[in-house]
Order: structure tokens, then sequence, then C-alpha cells
């Protein structure tokens, strides 16, 4: 009978390969078999938007090496999904049928890509997997006419690589003035302007009620009751939790997978990283979800290191993202939040180089930072918000380096 403890990861993403490295970093000397569901061997899924987008050639880099894999002695299994879970016998149940033990299960399977049909059923294309970048660089032809619906962080990375190809282009979004929410209403409105400088039509404040037709010929139909006519319809409204294969399973839910800072879920042993991740907090049971590529990582590394150390050091990541546009980096670092008063304390918007600090109205705290063109002046906001500076030694930092 073997007795070697063996640690299953659901998925073959970045925060399940970080979960991994994790638990050899923390001493498990068991199995590791991570469960992938595309065909790919795990690759970074951020330069799909950011860069192969915007080109006929390329592939993602692969987040691990064969070698690396290797020398850690971690078994990846592509075109292998996990798809059902018994907590009781401690069985994850995997699509081509084998049901695989565990002592230490890692529910690492991300977030697929919202879907939109047309009238007919057609499914329209999205940007998520590297088979949904093939199938549109073998379906996009020069000159045709895109219309992209979705206007968050994903589509305008779209829309700008799908510009640079040459195709007219057409964004329609339910907000009126995209990526406010994420940069404030002055980032927002420069990033917005490197659109529409470039001729990108915009439809803004308006939700899509139907899509009707066929490529080539396609109808927008809007809920103010006009359409636009176009080549190709593209979605890219959002992500949803890649959760219902735990349904009934016993694991808890709510848009994902509820588990504390730590990662552990309800169920002993069970625990859960990235974008399925929602962290339940003690004091008002609020769920929150960090849905970043790099918090992925690190929260998935955090939770290979308590489940092989049997600890529950809680993840208290600074949350951290960034979007490429037109060859602009803007990165933001913490939390923007609704209200908020957006500073602009070194460059200026104008230049396309700029820090922003993000802070709670009438001299409030200070709790997230924007900036492109200025990595290195990043590094110090970062660590005064991992330690909880205030407002004024924030701008104090920004004299220092305004020089």
């Amino acid at each position: 009978m073997n007795t070697t403890p063996n640690a299953v990861i659901a998925g073959a993403s970045a925060a399940g390969l970080a979960a991994a490295d994790g638990l050899r970093e923390g001493g498990w000397e068991g199995t590791i078999t991570v469960l992938g569901e595309e065909q790919h061997r795990p690759y970074d899924r951020t330069m799909l938007s950011k860069g192969l987008m915007a080109t006929h050639l390329g592939q993602p880099a692969a987040l691990r090496t064969p070698e690396q894999l290797a020398q850690r002695d971690i078994d990846v299994r592509t075109g292998q999904a996990a798809r059902g879970l018994d907590i009781d016998r401690q069985l994850v149940v995997t699509s081509d049928g084998e049901a695989m033990p565990y002592d230490i299960l890692v529910l690492a399977t991300g977030s697929r890509a919202r879907t939109m049909t047309t009238t007919d059923g057609r499914p329209l294309p999205v940007l998520r997997t590297v088979d949904d970048l093939l199938s549109l660089r073998a379906t996009l032809h020069g000159g045709q006419s895109v219309t992209l619906v979705g206007a968050g962080l994903i589509g305008l990375e779209i829309a700008a690589a799908l510009h640079t190809q040459g195709h007219p282009l057409t964004v329609i979004g339910d907000a009126a003035l995209p990526l406010a929410d994420c940069f404030g209403d002055e980032v927002a409105r420069w990033l917005w302007d490197l659109h529409t400088s470039r001729g990108i039509v915009a439809t803004l404040g308006r939700k899509v009620l139907a899509v009707s037709g066929r490529p080539g010929a396609y109808r927008v139909h809007l809920d103010d009751g006009t359409h636009h006519d176009t080549d190709v319809v593209l979605a890219g409204i959002g992500v949803v939790p890649c959760d219902e294969w735990l349904i009934g399973s016993g694991v808890r839910l709510r848009d994902g997978v509820l588990c504390d800072a730590a990662g552990r879920t309800n169920v002993p042993g069970v625990w859960a990283a990235g974008d399925i991740a929602r962290t339940q907090t003690t004091t008002d049971g609020r769920a929150t979800a960090f849905g970043h590529w790099t918090n992925a990582a690190e929260q998935g590394r955090n939770v290979g290191l308590n489940a092989a150390r049997g600890k529950h050091a809680a993840y208290h990541g600074l949350r951290s993202f960034w979007t490429v546009q037109y060859g602009r980096t803007v990165r933001s670092l913490g939390t923007r939040r609704g209200g908020d008063r957006d500073e602009v304390a070194e460059g200026d918007l104008a230049g396309g180089e700029f820090v922003v600090l993000h802070s709670a109205p009438h001299g409030g705290t200070w709790h997230a930072v924007t900036a492109c063109g200025r990595d290195r002046s990043l590094r110090g906001y970062r660590k005064l918000l991992l330690a909880g500076a205030s407002l004024s030694q924030a701008r104090e930092l920004a004299q220092v380096q305004r020089g």
C-alpha cells in the first residue's frame, strides 16, 4: 500500500504553480500533482492581451520550464481537469475519470471569460486562453471593422492591440469613463484619450441588449434603441470563477471559494488561492478577491508554505496590477476607493510620466498609488503602503523624488 502523502493542486495557474513551489519550499516531501484543463503547458496568461494580441507571431512564456518542474519533482498533468470532489474520502475526480487521493488539496482553478452569444446562439469570441489567441489570429483580417463589448482593463488592451493592426474599432462600455473606478477620473481620462486620439469610436454609458447576424455582418443592439453594424464582435465583459465543479462538495462557495486570510477553506486540508479565492474577513463577513496575476502568485506561494508547515500565516499582500496600452505601462499599487481624492505627486499627466496618490477626501488615509513611467519611484511608495505610512509621508517622499 502506497503511504506517500500526496498534494493535489487543481489548476495549472500562476497561483497553482506558486502553491507547488511553496509546498516544496515549506518542506513538503510527498508527491505534488498539478491538474491543468488546457492541453498547453502552464503559461503567462497576462501577455495574451498585453503584447501577443498585437502580433501574428509568438506564444506566451511558460510559467515553469520542464527542468524547473523536474528539479522540484512537480507532476503537471495537462488536459486533465478537476471535475468533482469527495471531501469525506479525500478524492479529486478528474476529467478522465480518475479518482485521485489527496492529503493536501489546493483549489486554484482560476476564472474563465464571461461569454456572450448571438440571438441564434452563436458564441462570440473572447480572449482568455492561448487557444482563443490562436483562433483570433486565424480569423481576424486587416481592414475588418471590430466592435469590442466591454471597456475594462483587458478590453482596452485588446482595443489598443487591434488598432495597431489597422482595424476600424468601436468600443462599447456601460461606464461613462472607462477605468475611472481603477485609476480615478484624471488618469482614466488621460488613458482614454490615448484611444480616442487615434480614431477609436466610443459608445459609452450604454449596454448591449443583443447581438444578431453572423461573422462579417453583425448588428449590435443597444439599450437606447440604436444599433451598430460591424464585421467582428469581441466580448470583453469580465470573468467568472471556475467553481462549478465544487457545487455540492461541501466547500463553501460565494462567487468563488470562501477562505480565510491564510487560504484555508471550511474543509480541513483544502486551501484556495488565486482568482477563485474569496477571502472572508472576520470583522464584517465580507468576501474580497485580489484577481490579479502578482497577487495570485504571492497568495499561492503563501498557501503552499502554510499547507506544508501546518501553519496559518495570513496573506496581506498589496494589491498590484498593471496595464499596457500604446506602449504606455500604467501600474497601480493598493486599492483606490470610490470617492477618493486623486493627487498628482510627481510629473504630469500631459507628459505621460506621473505618480498619482489616491486617498480619502479631507485629509483622510492614503491607500493606493498609480504611476506611469516612474517605476523607480514606485519602489518607495510600495514600502510606505506596506508599512501603513500616512499621506504626509507619501508627500514627503514625492518631494524628495522630485529633487
